[in-house]
């Protein structure tokens, strides 16, 4: 057992050197031969790509030095281009099952991604705006600049801070297709709108109308509306009395009534109570933690809302001291 540990511990450590040579030391003259060589192949068998790393970056206005190379395919796909590949004399890997392949030809590593961060997947949508630019005199298919964007933003993390700046480089080179942008910003739009936030405070270009629109999808989102559930085996279903949306009944008039209410009351002010109202449902949920402040919940409801359907979902939750602990007397 302590053996098979110790392997597995070298094989850890082996592993992340590699990986750090991969992504930061490797020749940038071998780079350009391998990059081809992969283009080359993938693009004679004909299988869909496009570059999303460093060089596509660099074919999109980011001038930075990259030290691998980044394809994103269809998951389907993703076997097929290591077969491609390795008929070519790359050395493969499937490194995880969920979004990675790996291939390596003069120590130059490829990766074969099939899932990017956000579940971003190389979806129909993505390879329609496919662009093809050039790199080094020769054509390749890179990534349309708003995909990168969506990418990169929802890829960031405090190890690895190139993503922001490779965005908003991307960003100042301008000429985006907003209304896709605000489309595929559905994958990380908070990161998102943080990033073209943040772009403006660069003196960067970005239209102020984009900013609104995706700060109103993210928190101006519709009041939630609850669906009835109809089961095969029910012969009939009672349709259940529409109330108006006009005046004092609108949903969004009646959650503000009842949060107000439910903040000044002092038996529940403290206590993270969310509130959802349809046309005609009203349902909580959240924690307490008496049966008395639940009731009091209902209480609330029923005296703010007493026209519709109520459900109280708040949970009641018990404090336990820790285990072992004696009480003091």
């Amino acid at each position: 057992m302590l053996q098979k540990k110790v392997l597995g511990h070298l094989e850890e450590k082996e592993q992340t050197e590699r990986d750090y040579y991969d992504h930061n030391l490797s020749d940038q003259e071998s780079l350009i031969d391998v990059l081809f060589e992969t283009i080359d192949a993938v693009e004679r068998s004909g299988i869909p790509y496009a570059l999303i790393g460093g060089v596509a970056g660099k074919s999109l206005g980011r001038p930075r030095v990259t030290h691998d190379i980044d394809l994103f395919v269809t998951p389907e796909d993703a076997s097929k281009i290591l077969d491609v590949l390795e008929a070519r004399g790359f050395i493969s890997q499937k490194r995880d099952p969920y979004w990675l392949f790996k291939a390596w030809k003069q120590n130059i590593l490829v990766d074969i991604i099939f899932k990017s961060s956000g579940d971003i997947y190389f979806d129909e949508e993505v390879r329609s705006h496919v662009r093809r630019t050039t790199y080094l005199g020769r054509f390749v298919n890179s990534i349309s600049p708003e995909d990168f964007l969506v990418i990169k933003a929802a890829a960031h993390q405090e190890h690895n801070p190139h993503h922001w700046h490779d965005a908003l480089a991307v960003l100042k080179q301008g000429n985006l297709d907003w209304n896709y942008l605000l489309r595929r910003a559905k994958h990380a739009p908070r990161r998102v709108l943080a990033l073209l936030i943040y772009g403006q405070s660069n003196d960067i270009a970005i239209p102020n109308d984009i900013i609104r629109l995706l700060y109103k999808s993210v928190f101006e989102s519709p009041p939630y509306t609850s669906e009835a559930v109809v089961h095969p085996y029910q012969s009939m279903v009672k349709a259940r009395q529409q109330i108006p949306h006009n005046g004092e009944n609108n949903p969004t008039y009646i959650k503000g009534k009842i949060m107000e209410a439910l903040t000044s009351d002092e038996r529940i002010a403290e206590h993270d109570i969310r509130v959802y109202v349809s046309n005609h449902d009203v349902i909580t949920k959240g924690e307490v933690y008496t049966e008395e402040q639940k009731r009091a919940v209902d209480e609330v409801i029923r005296v703010v809302a007493p026209q519709f359907e109520f459900k109280n979902q708040v949970e009641v939750r018990i404090l336990k001291g820790p285990e072992g602990c004696e009480a003091i007397r």
